[in-house]
């Protein structure tokens, strides 16, 4: 019965010792690392930027072009649901 309680004391202490954002908790520290981090990047900025850019690119142009909207073409508003569910059992295999 004392270790457990000693055990629920240590694991409360832990837990409010992060939460708060002083000059030495957890999350202070996380976001100094990531901060300076980012910073003082060089190449690092260039390759964050062409990685928005091709996120940009799958999701948005990729989706406008090369991927419509195939229940609104082919369902009614009223019987969506039934209409992928016959799509569903259709293409079930087996």
């Amino acid at each position: 019965m004392v270790v457990n309680k000693f055990f629920t004391i240590f694991a409360l202490e832990n837990i409010f010792s992060v939460l708060p954002m002083t000059k030495n908790g957890f999350w202070h520290r996380a976001y100094d690392l990531y901060y300076e981090g980012f910073r003082n990047m060089t190449l690092g900025k260039t390759l964050w930027a062409v990685i928005l850019i091709k996120l940009f690119i799958i999701f948005a142009i990729l989706k406008i072009f090369f991927f419509p909207n195939y229940i609104d073409e082919h369902a009614s508003d009223d019987n969506k649901s039934d209409f992928v569910a016959n799509e569903l059992i259709e293409r079930a295999p087996g």
